[in-house]
């Protein structure tokens, strides 16, 4: 029979007890039977210490049951979950870091730089949204010296600088951060939440070209998110350089005299277009008012829109820069010769409508001899383009303008540019409900009307007059270049010959430099040195005792190697306000010495690839 062993201080008790009950043993008493039975009583019972079979299987059960849910959560965490767990401990203890790729350093046609790198400190975001937080470099230098936890979480990134600021900004862009919308696309496939991408510009058509190959880095950390050492790195790979057509010193210099005329002028806004007729570079594009690319906010909320790039998306009536397109047309219509004349008589009649000369309006003069098609581009006389209209037609002039580059976007190589209105009877009974009228053609012959232009598109027309008949594409990129390898690419474009005829082209060109000189239009240029062509405009619009300003010209005329397009909104007359501008750029295109009128302007130089080392 089992026995249980107890106490000292038990088995005294006990003696006690059994002495009152008459079953004392007269021995040492240290164990008794579980089997006997003691009683205080006759109705007390002493407890037995003898163990129920049913406590017995509860305790094994529990005992078994402990067990097993220990087991099994050991299973669960090392067995079933034992890869996913691994990678949470290690994801505590290592931490990949992205190695952000700087961007391409893009610059001028002479290696000045026009958009650069500076280092940018990026926190990674904890709560997992994609917008980046960007601290400065003084925090950035406390976390490192105070050993800050918070260093795991930082990364060195790129942030672009613009060292012409607003003077640039529509040529180059800005830098944006990438949106959730455009993560889902396959056109950013590769982009991370929080990355920053081209708007605008060249930063925007060329972003694939500038932008580069993250790297990174898997570090090893401490219980506190310090690096203890590197495991593995991946350095990231630079973007592509760009190299621009611009000119960086030009383009200030266009930027500042367009300024000051429209400020002179009182007007809000204006454009200008300067390129190299014999290839289509653009050397300078201007578009006021501009906009700070590091001062985003302010140009959102500003007047005038100053993110619109109205050199190429500006759309205007051309007024009487188009009837350069209208001589063109009448010409290969064969309707009329160079020895085509109409006398000026002030006011053409058309019904019960009467249309104007504007020498007459103003003057209450005519000329005083029949006009031929030299000396109707030499005095814009409206007249004569009214009496072609007549003759020609609308389809012929429509058809010639088309074939110029009116009314279709020409192909530049950065985004947004428009493309303007060529009217014809089919889309004014479209889009007004209304039959074409004759004199709806008679004001299209000058430019006016629902015809409308970017400057961009005239500019390309005296291009077209420039280069004896031959379209180049009018583009920003120069090459590609790597820093390690060199160029990598260099743009080159087959001009568009549109089979004119160069007689017609050569008389175009006689009326043009007719323009600059004593008697013609754009009188400022009457002493200016150098050979010029050109031709004024002054565009009637909707707010009355309002013009739009416009001048295009070519120089030097017999060797054109620079043509130059400046529009005025509001800005009264072409003659008086917009050839101002473009003969400052030519003055200043032409100086040998330009190194003082550029420090008329405050231009200062940035660094070149060269001293750059590259």
């Amino acid at each position: 029979m089992a026995k249980l062993k107890f106490g000292k201080a038990f088995n005294d008790e006990l003696k006690k007890t059994a002495r009152a009950s008459g079953h004392f043993h007269n021995k040492k008493l240290n164990t008794f039977n579980i089997s006997d039975n003691l009683f205080f009583s006759d109705t007390e019972e002493i407890v037995t210490h003898q163990m129920s079979p049913w406590i017995k299987t509860i305790l094994v059960l529990v005992f078994i049951t402990g067990f097993a849910l220990l087991f099994g959560r050991a299973f669960h965490l090392q067995i079933a979950r034992g890869k996913e767990n691994l990678e949470l401990a290690d994801s505590n203890r290592i931490q990949i870091k992205v190695i952000h790729a700087p961007r391409g350093v893009i610059y001028d046609r002479n290696g000045k730089i026009v958009a650069a790198n500076a280092p940018g400190f990026r926190m990674l975001n904890a709560s997992g949204s994609a917008k980046a937080l960007y601290i400065t470099r003084e925090e950035a230098i406390n976390m490192e010296v105070n050993n800050d936890p918070r260093l795991a979480n930082l990364e060195i990134d790129s942030l672009r600088t613009y060292p012409h600021k607003e003077k640039s900004s529509h040529v180059l862009g800005y830098m944006g951060e990438i949106t959730e919308e455009e993560l889902t696309s396959e056109k950013y496939i590769n982009y991370k939440g929080g990355d920053k991408i081209g708007r605008g510009g060249v930063e925007e058509a060329y972003e694939k070209t500038l932008r580069g190959i993250d790297g990174g880095e898997i570090i090893e950390v401490d219980a506190s998110g310090r690096k203890l050492r590197t495991l593995r790195k991946k350095e990231a790979v630079p973007g592509q350089n760009l190299r621009l057509t611009i000119d960086i010193a030009l383009q200030e210099v266009t930027y500042q005299k367009l300024l000051e005329t429209l400020q002179k002028s009182g007007s809000c806004c204006g454009a200008a277009v300067v390129t190299d007729p014999n290839n289509g570079e653009v050397l300078a594009m201007v578009s006021i008012p501009s906009y700070n690319p590091d001062n985003l906010a302010e140009a959102l909320t500003a007047l005038n829109s100053p993110l619109l790039n109205r050199a190429i998306a500006g759309v205007y009536p051309p007024a009487s820069t188009f009837k350069i397109a209208s001589g063109l047309a009448g010409l290969e219509s064969g309707k009329i010769t160079p020895e085509t004349k109409f006398e000026d008589t002030g006011v053409m009649n058309l019904g019960p409508y009467s249309f104007a000369n504007w020498y007459f309006t103003q003057y209450g003069r005519k000329e005083p001899e029949p006009v031929d098609l030299v000396r109707a581009l030499k005095r814009s006389n409206d007249i004569y383009f009214y009496q072609l209209g007549a003759l020609v037609g609308e389809k012929a002039i429509a058809n010639e303008a088309t074939k110029l580059g009116f009314g279709k976007k020409i192909g530049i190589d950065i985004l947004g540019e428009e493309a303007g209105l060529v009217p014809t009877p089919d889309w004014k009974d479209k889009e007004i409900g209304e039959v074409w009228y004759p004199g709806d053609t008679l004001h299209m012959s000058i430019g006016q009307g629902f015809l409308l232009a970017t400057p961009l598109q005239v500019s390309n027309l005296i291009s077209y007059i420039a280069s004896n008949g031959k379209q180049f594409p009018p583009h920003l990129g120069l090459a590609i270049e790597d820093s390690r390898k060199g160029a990598v690419k260099e743009f080159k474009y087959d001009p568009l010959n549109q089979g004119a005829d160069p007689q017609f082209i050569n008389l175009i060109k006689v009326g043009l430099e007719e323009v600059p000189k004593d008697g013609g239009t754009a009188w400022p240029f009457f002493t200016f040195p150098i050979k010029t062509a050109g031709k004024t405009g002054t565009a009637e619009y909707g707010e009355p005792n309002k013009t739009h300003a416009w001048y295009t010209a070519y120089a030097p005329a017999d060797n054109p190697k620079i043509t130059a397009t400046v529009l005025l909104e509001g800005g009264g007359e072409g003659s008086t306000n917009a050839s101002p501008v473009v003969k400052e750029i030519f003055r200043w295109y032409f100086s040998e010495d330009k190194s003082n009128l550029l420090k008329d302007i405050g231009f200062v130089a940035t660094e070149s690839a060269r001293t750059l080392g590259e």
